[in-house]
C-alpha cells in the first residue's frame, strides 16, 4: 500500500493593510499636507492606486513644504488628475523637484495660487492656466526657463533667479513685473497690455501683440518638445529609484502566480 502524501502547509492569505487614519481626513476636509510618501500607493496594495486617485481629486488645497518625496512625476500625476476644487497648490522648497508643466489652459480649473519658491534644483517652468492669479517663483536659484500663459495672473514673484535665460509671459491682468535680479536674460517675451511697472535687464525682444492670435508658448513648445520628454523619462527614473529607496511605506510581498 502505497504511503499517503503529506499535505502541504496552506499559504496565508494575505490581508490588506490598514488605512493610514489621515487618508480619509484629507478626503472629507480637501487639504493634504503631508509627504507624497504618506499617500496611499499601488505597490502596496492593489487598490490604494484608486484611493490615492480618489484623495488627491478631493483636494482643494495641497501643502507639502520642505519635502525631499516631491518629484516631478508628482507634479505629472496631480496635474493629470487635473482636480475639479484644487485653488492652491503649495510645493514651496522642494529640493528634488526640478521641472514642472501645468497645461492645457484648462487643466485644474479653480486653481488659483501655485508656491514654487525656494526650490533649489526648479529648472523648467511651464504654466498654462485660465483661473491661476498668483505665481510665487521667487528664489529658485536653478531655474532658466518660464513659459507663463496666465490671462487672470495678478501676481508674478520672481526675484531671486538669476540664472533665467528665457521668459515668456502672457497674461492680460499683469501689471508690475521685477526681472531686475535675473542677469542672464537673454530671451525675454511680455504679452501684458496692463503692464505698468516693468523692471529687467535691457535684452533684445520681439514686437509682441496686445493680443496674440494664439498661445505665445506655442513656439517654444515646439522647440523644447524633445527636452521635455527627455526630462519626463529622467523624472520616471528618479521616481523609480527614489520609491525603492525613501519610501516609509511598507513593502507588502506577493507570491509570483503559478
Amino acid at each position: 500500500m502505497a504511503p499517503k502524501k503529506k499535505k502541504g502547509k496552506k499559504e496565508p492569505e494575505l490581508l490588506e493593510p490598514e488605512h493610514d487614519p489621515t487618508w480619509e481626513r484629507s478626503v472629507q476636509s480637501g487639504v493634504w499636507e503631508r509627504p507624497v510618501t504618506a499617500l496611499p500607493d499601488a505597490n502596496t496594495w492593489p487598490t490604494w492606486g484608486a484611493l490615492r486617485e480618489r484623495l488627491l481629486a478631493s483636494c482643494k488645497e495641497i501643502r507639502i513644504i520642505e519635502s525631499p518625496s516631491v518629484r516631478d512625476a508628482f507634479a505629472s500625476e496631480l496635474f493629470r488628475l487635473s482636480p475639479p476644487q484644487l485653488r492652491a497648490l503649495s510645493l514651496r522648497g522642494s529640493a528634488n523637484l526640478r521641472s514642472l508643466v501645468l497645461s492645457p489652459l484648462g487643466s485644474c480649473p479653480a486653481l488659483e495660487s501655485v508656491d514654487l519658491g525656494s526650490c533649489p534644483s526648479l529648472e523648467y517652468v511651464m504654466v498654462q492656466s485660465a483661473t491661476l492669479k498668483t505665481l510665487d517663483l521667487s528664489d529658485c536659484g536653478a531655474l532658466t526657463k518660464a513659459l507663463i500663459h496666465c490671462p487672470a495672473l495678478s501676481n508674478l514673484m520672481v526675484a531671486g533667479c538669476p540664472y533665467l535665460e528665457k521668459a515668456i509671459i502672457w497674461s492680460d491682468a499683469l501689471t508690475e513685473l521685477d526681472l531686475s535680479g535675473s542677469t542672464k536674460l537673454t530671451h525675454l517675451e511680455l504679452h501684458c497690455p496692463a503692464l505698468a511697472d516693468k523692471k529687467a535687464p535691457d535684452v533684445p525682444r520681439r514686437p509682441a501683440a496686445a493680443r496674440p492670435a494664439h498661445a505665445p508658448v506655442a513656439s517654444m513648445l515646439r522647440e523644447n518638445a524633445k527636452d521635455a520628454a527627455a526630462a519626463a523619462a529622467d523624472a520616471r527614473e528618479r521616481e523609480w529609484r527614489a520609491q525603492r529607496g525613501d519610501s516609509c511605506i511598507p513593502a507588502v510581498h506577493r507570491p509570483m502566480a503559478g
